[in-house]
């Protein structure tokens, strides 16, 4: 439990705006943070995203009035078995918009993040709700430490892995990071790039903050276009995700966290990508290209000047984000996964009868999905 400072709880939207400037400051100052959990995205998502819900945001501030530790959770409105309701972490659901989320901090206040959380679920998630904490950044073991904190409080809990986020550690040098590339893969980064700057009308082009509005929605088009080529379903044909971005991606370009790069050859853009930075981590968020460009590969020349850019800014690792799309690991990516901590309510029906419900659920459905699989195969 913590010995000093005072809680308090911003329970609805307009006391959730009173904190956009101690919830900023708090962001800027840990390196560690998620860019995920910037203001202005978390703002943007309980807008377009988030549907109905009940805003739980946990806040502590230190004895002198500075705002030191955020939990910011929703309760959302619909049941879970046995009639439990269900919290969940702001920007944790919905599309998949958001990862390696977690608590802000101080970095003094880095050691006791679990006991932190731990008293934060305690205060303010009912005795009746069940958590269910997912996309949750590894660092630090904070699922573990959660679960098992959780479970001293006499709350049955349960921890699994949830998405695999391919990263690549980044060297000291681009050689030595070209170097480590398969051979047929290392000869296509070069061509590829050579064929960008070899092409009299084609140019790389960093997008100012000032022209991020232009660039999200140049994005949205190129991704959905080349997601249609493929025969597949872009999570941008969901309106409320193209307001959610329309409205975020200009923010995080305004605070110095994301980076809109593009391939353009005149007035027409060929391709874009957009990354997120903060502290020494950089994640590569979205992209999309015009499919008469393919010749050109403008992915793959995006991908190497960003990597080249981190490297060059010492940046320890470049984030690829959720999906084991095969394409990642050709840039030596390894799988970091992130986890799910779900806590259960008191009681025996509610805390003891549903984990093995949700177990046995859980267990039939993977045993189907092996079983279809191996029909596939056969």
């Amino acid at each position: 439990m913590t010995d000093s400072g005072t809680w308090h709880l911003a329970a609805n939207h307009s006391e959730f705006l009173k904190l956009q400037p101690d919830w900023e400051h708090l962001f800027r100052e840990n390196s560690r943070h998620s860019p995920f959990l910037a203001w202005g995205w978390v703002n943007a998502w309980l807008k377009h995203i988030a549907g109905r819900h009940e805003l739980l945001v946990a806040c502590l501030r230190d004895d002198s009035g500075a705002l030191v530790f955020v939990l910011p959770l929703v309760r959302r409105n619909r049941e879970q078995r046995f009639g439990s309701t269900q919290v969940e972490l702001v920007c944790s659901y919905g599309p998949e918009c958001s990862e390696k989320l977690g608590c802000l901090c101080v970095p003094a206040l880095e050691s006791r993040a679990v006991e932190l959380s731990a008293t934060a679920l305690s205060r303010y998630a009912g005795r009746h709700d069940t958590i269910s904490l997912g996309r949750l950044d590894n660092a630090a073991d904070y699922p573990s430490g959660l679960r098992a904190a959780m479970q001293e409080s006499g709350r049955h809990s349960r921890l699994r892995p949830d998405v695999a986020c391919p990263t690549v550690r980044l060297p000291e040098s681009w050689d030595e990071y070209l170097g480590g590339l398969s051979s047929n893969f290392r000869s296509q980064v070069r061509r590829s790039y050579r064929q960008v700057e070899g092409d009299e009308m084609a140019e790389f082009r960093s997008i100012a903050p000032s022209d991020a509005e232009a660039f999200a929605r140049d994005l949205i088009r190129l991704n959905r276009s080349r997601m249609q080529a493929k025969g597949e379903t872009s999570s941008l044909e969901d309106e409320a995700f193209r307001d959610f971005l329309g409205e975020a991606v200009p923010y995080m370009a305004a605070h110095e966290l994301a980076w809109m790069d593009s391939i353009g050859r005149g007035d027409e853009v060929l391709g874009s990508a957009l990354n997120f930075v903060h502290g020494r981590s950089a994640y590569f968020y979205m992209g999309g290209f015009d499919d008469r460009a393919s010749k050109l590969r403008p992915g793959t020349a995006l991908f190497a000047q960003v990597i080249q850019r981190c490297i060059d800014g010492g940046y320890g690792e470049y984030d690829f984000l959720r999906g084991a799309e095969p394409y990642k690991y050709r840039w030596r990516a390894e799988d970091v996964v992130t986890q799910r901590v779900v806590i259960y309510p008191h009681g025996f029906v509610r805390g003891r009868l549903a984990p093995l419900v949700d177990e046995l659920y859980i267990a039939t459905r993977e045993f189907v999905r092996r079983l279809r699989a191996r029909a596939k195969r056969q």
